[in-house]
């Protein structure tokens, strides 16, 4: 099997208008932490540390700090539900 190289794009797209363009410097809010961050280390399943990290993307993208976002988003629901009661 050939490949027909008529067919192939021979130049590269253009990059999308600035205005269309999420501001990538803007959006990060991880350097606008002002608390200093302690690491904390649990260790679970696979298959439950795999279905956290695709949920994490879903809710944050896949990008650095997603999981994080996750378990703070976890941990403020936790809190919220355990005043109430």
């Amino acid at each position: 099997m050939s490949t027909n190289l008529s067919k192939l794009k021979s130049a590269k797209g253009t990059p999308p208008p600035a205005e269309e363009t999420e501001d990538v410097i803007v959006a990060n809010n991880r350097h606008d932490e002002k608390v200093p961050l302690r690491p904390l280390q649990v260790r679970v399943p696979e298959t439950v540390f795999i279905e956290f990290s695709e949920q994490a993307g879903r809710e944050f993208g896949f990008t650095h700090g997603a999981k994080k976002q996750l378990f703070l988003k976890m941990w403020k629901a936790y809190k919220a539900q355990t005043v109430k009661a």
